[in-house]
């Protein structure tokens, strides 16, 4: 579908320019941002340098790349206020409907930090897909599959996702958290209310899920140490009819298999 037939009104408009946010190598990804908080995603649209042709215009066309080519819609942004080096940023509601569910397959210039005019983007740019909701998180894929930071984790449980509520609830399980920054890792084990998600909640609102060597660690390095560094595994998925005991045990063995009591996080 033609870009242009939906965003009709801005075509030809000069007092529009495109942004399409793009990820630092190694950086936080930019749905990301969109996804957890409105406020943050503003605050990525505000711009602070000396490349002066990024103030002229009024009005922000804000794009978030999901991965490659793609772009997904995070809004329309007015500029309120300007000095001499930076700018505020007010979201307006045109086309607010399709926040978070249109995305783009943009083939134009690859350059991070460059905003576009309209026609640019439009002859370089086809609507993708339109999603029937607005993009919350990552959709759930498999046990598996799952190895994630904790920042993607705080988003799928802080926005309740339900596919993922659902899979990691009714399950227990062995996991395995990693801190990427010194490669020690902890094993837990999930077998109470809500399985793996009750368990996970714990760690995204509380860091160190009331564990001896991770509350050490949060006592030293705060909360940003555990956002910025661990991510999430599971190690071996258990029905959520064996009883905490059996769990248990399986715990232990995977801690012998790794040694995560000599190398790692685990007290015992």
């Amino acid at each position: 579908m033609d870009l242009g037939l939906i965003f009709s009104e801005l075509n030809n408009n000069s007092e529009y320019r495109f942004h399409l946010a793009k990820q630092e190598p190694g950086g936080t990804r930019p749905i990301d941002v969109l996804a957890r908080s409105h406020k943050e995603w503003a605050g990525w649209q505000v711009y602070r340098g000396t490349k002066k042709e990024r103030f002229v215009k009024d009005k922000i066309v804000s794009f978030a790349q999901v991965s490659g080519s793609e772009f997904l819609f995070g809004g329309i942004f007015d500029i309120t206020s300007r000095d001499s080096d930076s700018y505020e940023v007010k979201l307006n509601s045109q086309f607010s409907e399709l926040i978070g569910r249109l995305i783009i397959d943009y083939k134009g210039d690859n350059t991070r930090g460059t905003v576009f005019k309209p026609d640019y983007i439009f002859s370089h740019s086809k609507v993708s897909s339109i999603l029937q909701y607005s993009y919350q998180g990552e959709c759930f894929e498999s046990y598996d599959d799952v190895n994630h930071s904790f920042e993607v984790m705080s988003i799928v449980i802080k926005n309740e996702l339900n596919d993922w509520k659902v899979a990691l609830s009714s399950v227990f399980g062995i996991y395995l958290l990693t801190d990427t920054k010194t490669g020690k890792h902890y094993i837990g084990s999930a077998y109470g209310a809500n399985g793996i998600w009750g368990r996970w909640s714990d760690y995204i609102y509380g860091y160190h899920g009331n564990n001896k060597e991770l509350k050490e660690l949060y006592a030293i390095n705060t909360r940003d140490y555990f956002e910025k560094h661990f991510k999430f595994t599971i190690l071996e998925v258990l029905s959520s009819s064996l009883n905490p005991e059996q769990v248990i045990k399986r715990e232990s063995l995977w801690k012998s298999k790794l040694q995560t009591v000599n190398f790692g996080y685990n007290a015992s």
